[in-house]
């Protein structure tokens, strides 16, 4: 038997019955629906401080060559340079990220360094890829056998070390412009200075701010640098400032929105095999990923697995990489691609050489440095 329920209430005139709110079914499923739509809203745009490295691409450099009026030898084979995707993740990206074996989300104090904002740190990472390919174009054609001329306005303090001579009388950010009265326009000229003296010799050196103002002199006493084998040292990293390049002829290079400096080996591969007969990579499909030096040298870089995914699916033949990620781009390359470990340019043309690569052009091997 249906009953109705029926509440009763006392009022100042006597009691009364009061019916029971109506019940709208409807309401709860649109409460429901709210939340669950606020938590799929959340889900897919909050940002975590959280980023994900995933496999980017791996592209041919040649089209991204430009050699101005320089005789050019378009290769059939392809280097290519290796790129990962680093992106800041909200909650369901994060969750897809830790589930895949090839991507890497770590938080956000690994990735960017303090005090920088995202968009501080990508426009770090171009002006990086800048440097690095100006690198890869003179480290190129030095080995091509060009006369390359070294510009510069002075050596700049990117760094004070503590417990040195220069800590306190050194700021970061100032230029040498002289040392002793002799001027300085390059960081060699400033290092082989220091060398040609003694720990416990005192230096004059001329400094100014980066803008030329504030001019002063600064004393500082050289000191033994034991892990140097006790080379006299001031206490500094330095770099060339307004560093620059007479180049035989125009080169450029577009590397559109890549950042960071891990396509230095990449570049200058590729701008040997374009201006040089022969195939330097026997035909094949190359990848490659690295900094490289003046000197030559090849650097470690980052997302090395994520590195090999994309070189993997762009079916190339070759892996060159820095000796230090060797062991992880090897283990996930499996079968079907061949990984070489590379320390310097010369290195990475002999592992070309020994798959068919041509070096006939290049003339014998030499640690050249810019004129």
């Amino acid at each position: 038997m249906n009953t109705t329920r029926v509440m009763v209430v006392r009022s100042p005139l006597g009691w009364e019955p009061v019916q029971p709110p109506e019940r709208h079914p409807w309401l709860a499923l649109t409460i429901g629906l709210t939340l669950l739509l606020g938590i799929v809203v959340v889900a897919f745009n909050l940002a975590l401080p959280y980023y994900a490295l995933s496999p980017g691409s791996a592209r041919n450099v040649t089209p991204l060559i430009r050699t101005g009026d320089a005789e050019a030898f378009p290769p059939k084979g392809q280097v290519l340079l290796t790129t990962i995707s680093l992106q800041q993740v909200h909650p369901v990206q994060a969750l897809v990220g830790w589930l895949r074996t090839d991507v890497d989300v770590l938080p956000e104090e690994q990735i960017l360094p303090p005090d920088t904002s995202d968009q501080e740190y990508r426009q770090i990472n171009f002006q990086v890829m800048d440097e690095s390919k100006q690198n890869a174009i003179v480290v190129a054609l030095l080995r091509l056998g060009y006369e390359v001329k070294e510009k510069g306005e002075g050596a700049v303090v990117e760094q004070v070390l503590p417990q040195f001579p220069a800590e306190g009388r050194l700021q970061q950010g100032e230029v040498i412009k002289a040392i002793d009265g002799q001027p300085v326009a390059l960081v060699q000229e400033a290092t082989n200075m220091i060398r040609t003296r003694r720990p416990g010799d005192t230096l004059t050196l001329d400094v100014v701010q980066a803008d030329g103002t504030q001019p002063r002199q600064v004393r500082v006493t050289l000191a033994a640098d034991p892990q140097q084998g006790g080379k006299p040292v001031l206490g500094v990293l330095l770099r060339t400032f307004r560093r620059d390049f007479d180049l035989p002829f125009d080169v450029d290079i577009e590397s559109d929105n890549i950042g960071g400096p891990s396509a230095g080996l990449a570049f200058t591969l590729g701008l040997i095999d374009s201006l040089s007969p022969g195939e330097l990579t026997g035909g094949r499909k190359v990848a490659v990923t690295g900094t490289i030096e003046i000197d030559g040298r090849v650097g470690d870089v980052g997302g090395v697995a994520q590195k090999t995914s994309a070189v993997k699916a762009a079916g190339a033949d070759v892996f060159l990489v820095p000796a230090g990620e060797f062991e992880v781009a090897k283990k996930r390359a499996g079968k079907g691609l061949l990984v070489i470990k590379v320390t310097t340019l010369q290195e990475a043309l002999d592992a070309l050489g020994s798959l068919g690569g041509d070096l006939s052009a290049l003339g014998p091997a030499g640690a050249r440095q810019p004129g």
